[in-house]
């Protein structure tokens, strides 16, 4: 029976260790050491995985992997390794504890290769940010025509003006249109900015410790007027700065498309009063939590649990792809968190959860 178990040990597909209470390697397979291009078990033997921990895996997600598995729950979720050659593994982990006659003595970890996958939803990724990029188009007409406008009469004012700068009637209305061409310049570049790294292809970069205090005013910027134009009311009610590890892009992205799909669902709703909530708090156990609520029409019963699923949509051909959703989940749980959903009388309600990152993380 023993060489049967082996066997299946090393012909299993997943990369599976065995490790002691402290994290230490007692055994692997041999989809482990392909995974890792790790040569041998022995030279294994005794190390924790820090040797090949990434740090693109925020350390928030390992403090929560070792308070599920000491207290005896299975941890599962998505990190990045690395191989022995440096290069980034991908993968779904699951760990479980091991008991022998109802005492703890180790752990079992089980992991799957997602490369192939990360490179899928990198692609699906993008390609969504390029179809908001075209949601936004008379939008960003529109926040750079304004600027645009100020600017051409402003500095018609200023070379008009500045043959009597000597005359102090004139310095006030000098330095007032000074300010309003600096204002204006200001935020053309900050459209502007975001919009180029909006569209930037995603290389990989670092998580960064986030604003999302920031990310949901920055969230409205292409939205605000679109939004007021079809007398859509917005509350927003935020507490402390709180921050949390991601990509701030991708963060904004979530936020975005929370906004567009109740924008769109607002069109077809025969709603009096439009109205889109979002309330970002700290909850009693350190977590972030972003509450969004509309009254677009919510969602069917029938459907709310296929909302997440790529290219589903019930847009009709052209207006949607159906990967809004499944890439803002995928966003919140690469960075930890959790996402849900409820929707009834006419009603739609996300709550988001994300793990705070503490005042002395640097």
């Amino acid at each position: 029976m023993s060489s049967l178990i082996n066997s299946a040990f090393n012909q299993a597909v997943y990369a599976i260790c065995l490790t002691d209470l402290d994290g230490k390697l007692l055994h692997v397979n041999h989809a482990y050491l392909k995974l890792y291009k790790i040569e041998s078990v022995e030279e294994l033997i005794g190390k924790t995985q820090r040797f090949i921990s990434s740090p693109k895996t925020p350390k928030v997600v390992y403090q929560q992997m070792w308070q599920m598995i000491e207290s005896n729950r299975n941890w599962n979720g998505e990190i990045t390794n690395l191989d022995s050659e440096g290069r980034e593994v991908f993968i779904h982990l699951n760990i479980n504890p091991i008991f022998k006659n109802g005492e703890k003595i180790g752990y079992m970890g089980f992991s799957l290769d997602r490369s192939q996958q990360v490179m899928m939803e990198k692609q699906l990724l993008h390609a969504n940010k390029l179809v908001v990029l075209g949601t936004l188009g008379a939008g960003l007409a529109h926040e750079l025509n304004n600027p645009l406008t100020s600017i051409s009469l402003e500095a018609e004012y200023i070379q008009e003006a500045i043959h009597s700068f000597q005359e102090m009637e004139h310095l006030d209305q000098l330095k007032a249109a000074s300010n309003s061409i600096l204002m204006s310049v200001e935020r053309m570049n900050r459209v502007i900015e975001h919009l180029l790294v909006y569209s930037r292809k995603d290389d990989g970069e670092d998580m960064e410790i986030v604003s999302m205090n920031a990310v949901i005013s920055d969230s409205f910027l292409f939205l605000d007027k679109q939004l007021k134009n079809r007398d859509i009311q917005v509350k927003i009610e935020k507490e402390e700065e709180l921050k949390v590890y991601g990509h701030r892009m991708d963060m904004e992205s979530v936020i975005h498309n929370l906004l567009t799909n109740a924008r769109d669902a607002f069109h077809k709703s025969r709603t009096e009063e439009k109205l889109i909530k979002l309330k970002l708090s700290r909850t009693d156990d350190d977590w972030m939590m972003i509450e969004y609520w509309d009254n677009a029409g919510g969602i069917p019963p029938e459907i709310i649990e296929k909302i997440y699923d790529p290219f589903f949509t019930t847009k009709v051909e052209g207006e949607g792809t159906g990967l809004g959703l499944a890439i803002t989940k995928k966003i919140v749980v690469a960075s930890g968190g959790m996402i849900s959903c409820e929707s009834e009388n006419g009603e739609t309600r996300f709550i988001i959860r994300l793990p705070l990152i503490k005042e002395n993380v640097q």
